[in-house]
């Protein structure tokens, strides 16, 4: 036999050798443990988060990041729960007898314009207690009666599998939508809308999701944005915060650069009108 012959033989000898101690080593090796389930899953958040950044609106004109603390003074706040900034984020606080809790910024309002904020929901103990309906929403400058010519840019109740957004005018005009989302308590979701003279569109996510044209949704109403956590009259709340990790409002200067053209508003009446 030839030197490379050897040679070859004692390397294949070798190579079975090694294949069987390591389906030995295989065999006996402990199996690897099980992933851990984890509940809440971990959110997968796709970057940029907001549709100002792809829809190309520019710099905006009025924000506050809540970095600051405690809460600047031109937010007006409800006597009821506390209002207060926490690792940069304005937190709304509300407990089983707080009643309705809300956070108006006095420094903005406009007729026209983009409003975005990035929104989350966590109720500190779901044991016992109506929940909190929380809303992210545009409402008139002066007073209104039975909450007409309000824009509901997102509204949910952490039971719930759907956001809705609304729009009200008088006499009793109501356009509404519902977009099913993970309301997974702790998730951040980013919500906008887009007023004109000729169309309110709303951004679920970055993504326009509706686009009403109608004359009778579009009041030329002068808006202050505002966030409220709305309590059940009589029952018992289950302890919740609201948590705004930015809010901010663009001007109409730069135009989108994207198609806002997108499904119209179910019309209805607005049971609260009078």
């Amino acid at each position: 036999m030839s030197s490379h012959v050897r040679r070859s033989v004692v390397a294949l000898v070798l190579l079975g050798l090694l294949g069987l101690a390591g389906a030995s080593s295989s065999t006996n090796a402990a199996p690897a443990p099980a992933q851990a389930d984890t509940y809440p899953p971990t959110p997968v958040y796709t970057y940029p988060t907001n549709a100002a950044k792809v829809f190309r609106w520019g710099v905006e004109a009025w924000k506050d990041e809540f970095e600051v603390n405690p809460l600047r003074g031109d937010w007006a706040t409800s006597a009821g729960g506390d209002v207060v900034t926490r690792n940069g984020m304005l937190t709304l606080m509300a407990y089983p007898g707080s009643g309705t809790v809300t956070a108006t910024p006095t420094s903005q309002k406009a007729k026209l314009g983009r409003w975005e904020a990035r929104v989350r929901v966590w109720e500190k103990d779901r044991s016992a207690g109506t929940p909190y309906r929380v809303f992210w929403e545009l409402v008139p400058n002066k007073k209104y009666r039975c909450g007409s010519k309000s824009i509901e840019i997102a509204s949910y109740s952490q039971d719930e599998l759907q956001v809705t957004g609304a729009v009200r005018t008088r006499p009793a005009n109501e356009f509404t939508f519902s977009r099913v989302l993970p309301l997974t308590q702790g998730w951040f979701h980013t919500f906008a809308v887009e007023v004109t003279d000729d169309h309110i569109s709303w951004f679920v996510d970055k993504v326009v999701v509706h686009t009403e044209r109608r004359t009778e949704a579009l009041s030329n109403t002068t808006f202050r944005p505002q966030f409220r956590m709305q309590a059940v009259d009589g029952a018992s709340m289950r302890p919740t915060w609201m948590q705004m990790d930015w809010v901010r409002y663009y001007t109409l200067d730069r135009p989108g650069a994207l198609p806002i053209e997108a499904p119209e508003m179910t019309q209805g009446t607005y049971a609260g009108a009078c």
